[in-house]
């Protein structure tokens, strides 16, 4: 697990460095979630450092939890 701890490790330090105030891993087993904290204008700049990763909007509302399931291949 040496290797993939030391991805985890570069995309914070990626999303930091472009400006991201700070990170939050979730998640396991199916490969979990990286969460960015990061002022609005510093949004794009951290979007284009972690472009080769897959991006989702995440939002707050007053609808409570939501079950959202991704799917690269449609199935």
């Amino acid at each position: 697990m040496p290797g993939v701890k030391r991805e985890i490790d570069e995309i914070y330090e990626a999303g930091r460095a472009a400006g991201a105030i700070g990170g939050k891993l979730l998640g396991a087993g199916g490969g979990g979630f990286m969460v960015f904290l990061v002022d609005p204008e510093k949004r794009q700049c951290v979007r284009e450092r972690l472009s080769q990763l897959i991006h989702v909007s995440v939002g707050i509302d007053t609808e409570g939890s939501k079950i959202v399931l991704y799917q690269p291949n449609g199935i």
